[in-house]
């Protein structure tokens, strides 16, 4: 709880020792089992979850508690402890598996993440993979790699020009590739039985089924989220009804797409894929995915760059400050957008 005599807010950040290296950067110098106070005026203790997380008393003593990619899942009893207000600060993205829906809907707890703070990366990777596929890099690669054939022996790549792209998901990497793509003209299809109609730009065209998205669109761009309803739903019947030089790019959760229903488009059509994410990682060197000419493959690398962990914590500091000063926070989390969650 917050020291009565400072005013200083206490917070603990519940990752595992060999996570904090990556985690702890020059913005929060770590000394003695603290990580010192930030101008947030919140003090900061680091609680190695290396064996589960901290007994539900121990976690009680914090105004605020700060979680990450490989913090274990948080006990439910935390949502109905006592009557205090508390934020958790979870530095990441998705987050089912660390925290549990119980401080979603608890009115003592507000919890956020980073919000659009990664979107800009995934979607610039998800556009790389797109341009890559339509132009095609992997066989322009391996012509080069051998010095047989030189351009003539290639297929012409397609351009992205006044294409008909369908959008599987509209949440905030959709968006922010949506406004990436804009420039090429697109026609843009989208469908999200989740999104509200305050959601959908007027240039765009809401659809009611996948199987109308499919029929529509010469590129399906996949954004959706891992959930019950998402898992396995693109199988081969959805794969055939896009056209012989049809994409697809898949930088959200490789579970989305039925695998035998990939492999069997790989081997027996002319579709084209780019993917960042596949059902088994990492992915085997052998696997046809590799060695196919119409397959463009990244290592589930879409959100990662140089300066990544900087802006984790830059988010997460500025979430903290609010907090401390009484304001409303961004990227809050809510039971509809947890539920979405993969």
């Amino acid at each position: 709880m917050s020291d009565a005599h400072t005013g200083v807010k206490k917070a603990a950040l519940l990752l595992p020792e060999e996570a904090l290296r990556s985690y702890v950067s020059a913005r929060l110098a770590e000394t003695d089992g603290k990580v010192g106070s930030s101008p947030a005026g919140i003090e900061v203790e680091i609680l190695d979850v290396s064996g589960g997380p901290p007994p539900t008393d121990r976690l009680s003593q914090f105004d605020v508690l700060i979680t990450g990619w490989r913090t274990p899942l948080l006990p439910p009893e935390l949502a109905h402890f006592d009557d205090r207000n508390r934020y958790l600060c979870h530095l990441t993205g998705t987050l089912r598996s660390n925290v549990p829906r119980e401080l979603i809907a608890s009115p003592k707890w507000i919890v956020t993440n980073w919000g659009t703070s990664i979107s800009g990366f995934v979607s610039e990777m998800h556009l790389a993979l797109l341009l890559g596929v339509s132009r095609r890099f992997s066989e322009i690669r391996r012509v080069m790699e051998t010095g047989e054939g030189w351009k003539r022996e290639l297929p012409p790549g397609t351009s992205l020009f006044g294409r008909r792209i369908g959008f599987y998901g509209y949440g905030l990497i959709g968006r922010e590739f949506h406004k990436l793509v804009e420039p090429f003209g697109v026609k843009v299809r989208i469908f999200d039985p989740y999104a509200s109609p305050d959601d959908i730009p007027a240039s765009a065209t809401r659809v009611s089924s996948l199987e109308e998205l499919f029929r529509e669109s010469d590129i399906i761009s996949i954004h959706a989220g891992l959930t019950a309803e998402t898992e396995g739903s693109i199988d081969y019947r959805l794969l055939s009804l896009l056209p012989e030089d049809g994409i697809v790019v898949n930088t959200a959760r490789a579970g989305i797409i039925r695998e035998e229903a990939l492999l069997q488009a790989v081997e027996d059509t002319g579709l084209r894929f780019g993917l960042d994410v596949f059902h088994k990682e990492p992915l085997d060197p052998d696997s046809p995915l590799v060695s196919s000419p119409t397959v463009l493959c990244t290592p589930h690398s879409a959100g990662v760059v140089a300066n990544q962990f900087e802006m984790i914590w830059a988010t997460a500091q500025a979430n903290l400050l609010r907090y401390a000063s009484g304001e409303d926070l961004r990227f809050v989390v809510d039971e509809k957008l947890y539920d979405r969650m993969t």
